[in-house]
């Protein structure tokens, strides 16, 4: 197994980005901090030696992200791309977050989720106020073990029993990980599940105990 290199970080210790960059920046002004304060900040043993190597990772780490940053510019996504965007959006994580795993913008992020008639999560939805889908998402039916978005949710569903009076019995991924009901009109569709053959198990996002036998 290949030994993992880096900066080893304690528990107690201020290695964040935001703090690094901040004891950078008084460092290297024209009256700089001691380096005895800059170890004091970081909240690590007074050792110069591993102050420089925290640093230079640091200069390191910011320097491919730029460059990354760099070469992705206007670049389409390729399919590994399309798949984590998709997946990890669809899971709860934010589009912030995923553009900077993939280094990219968030405009970027945002506007592909949107060629994809994907919807976007608004901070104020809730579960009996959701948030709007893309109309390219709404349908009058679904299949048996079809993939579809559960707006009250905001989570990827599986539909487990046919439609009875509209209303459709299936099973929350994600967080939640349980069974429910929803009406057609707060289902959606999402074709580019099948596309990319995405599976149902890459949206199990949770520890939760598995009660789909209950159903079953």
């Amino acid at each position: 197994m290949a030994t993992r290199r880096g900066v080893k970080k304690k528990d107690f210790e201020k290695l964040d980005d935001a703090t690094i960059s901040r004891v950078i920046e008084l460092l290297e002004q024209s009256q700089p901090i001691t380096k005895k304060v800059a170890c004091e900040m970081l909240n690590i043993s007074y050792n110069t030696a591993r102050l420089a190597k925290i640093i230079q990772e640091y200069k390191d780490k910011v320097a491919y992200t730029e460059r990354r940053f760099k070469e992705n510019r206007g670049k389409p996504f390729n399919d590994f791309e399309k798949k984590d965007l998709i997946v990890g959006y669809l899971s709860g994580e934010s589009i912030a977050s995923l553009a900077r795993a993939n280094f990219r913008t968030t405009h970027a992020v945002k506007t592909f989720l949107e060629q994809h008639n994907l919807p976007l999560r608004s901070s104020d939805a809730t579960y009996h106020h959701p948030d709007l889908m893309p109309d390219e998402m709404v349908a009058d039916s679904f299949e048996v073990g079809e993939l579809v978005w559960s707006s009250r949710y905001n989570s990827v569903a599986e539909i487990r029993r046919p439609s009875k009076d509209g209303v459709y019995s299936i099973w929350v991924f994600g967080k939640h990980n349980q069974f429910a009901y929803q009406p057609v009109y707060e289902l959606g569709k999402l074709d580019i599940l099948k596309t990319l053959s995405l599976r149902d198990d890459e949206f199990v996002k949770t520890e939760k105990p598995n009660f789909a036998y209950r159903i079953d």
